[in-house]
């Protein structure tokens, strides 16, 4: 643990012993590639996960700083800010965002539970009645049933079945009108250009907080 003056307060290091980049067959590697969403160098379609992790970093206004050699292994250098208060501005935003209350039913779709379940736990504090399910085709399942009963949809980009822009676009189809607001590990950017379509409601970053989900919803229904 390293403490610095002045912008970056602390950074943390993480070895994975050996565990380096690996070789493609024309001996080269390919580190500047492991921030990309879906690269991988096995099956295609989850990743590697780092871009989750410089989304989150990011998300905090940190840096990444990536060492690595072949057989030897690599390391990550995870670099946040230091501030010695907290900025009043931020609680007071903070404090009004937990206060702030909405009604209706939501639809959650995520295939981790633990998400799941902490959504609904917010949702339902906010005064929301939560639905949850666990891929993209229950989703639109769920949602086909009773969907003018929806105020919105929390979705995640990646589930089994049908993806997130899958089963989006379903979701259009079935009714229009309906507000989706997106969450994911990405970064926001990276996350929003897999959508082609228009249309989204807005974008939640995971970890979410009550705070930053209470905020994103009240600007979704307020328009």
């Amino acid at each position: 643990m390293v403490q610095l003056r002045r912008r970056y307060g602390t950074e943390t290091l993480q070895h994975h012993g050996r565990c380096g980049c690996r070789r493609r067959r024309d001996g080269r590697r390919h580190p500047e590639r492991i921030f990309e969403p879906f690269f991988t160098t096995k099956f295609t379609g989850r990743g590697l996960g780092m871009s989750a992790v410089l989304g989150i970093v990011r998300g905090h206004r940190g840096v990444i700083r990536v060492y690595s050699e072949p057989d030897r292994g690599s390391a990550f250098k995870i670099l946040f800010p230091a501030v010695e208060q907290a900025a009043q501005g931020a609680v007071i935003e903070r404090e009004a965002a937990e206060a702030w209350r909405g009604s209706g039913s939501v639809l959650v779709a995520d295939d981790e539970e633990g998400v799941r379940d902490v959504a609904r736990g917010i949702l339902e504090h906010l005064g929301f009645d939560v639905t949850c399910v666990a891929d993209g085709r229950a989703c639109v399942d769920a949602f086909s049933e009773r969907s003018g009963e929806y105020t919105a949809v929390l979705l995640d980009m990646t589930m089994p079945h049908l993806d997130g822009k899958e089963a989006f676009e379903e979701l259009k189809r079935i009714r229009p009108d309906i507000r989706v607001v997106l969450t994911s590990g990405y970064n926001e950017q990276d996350a929003i250009n897999r959508f082609a379509t228009e249309g989204l409601a807005g974008f939640v970053h995971k970890p979410f907080t009550l705070a930053g989900l209470a905020d994103v919803f009240r600007r979704v229904l307020e328009r």
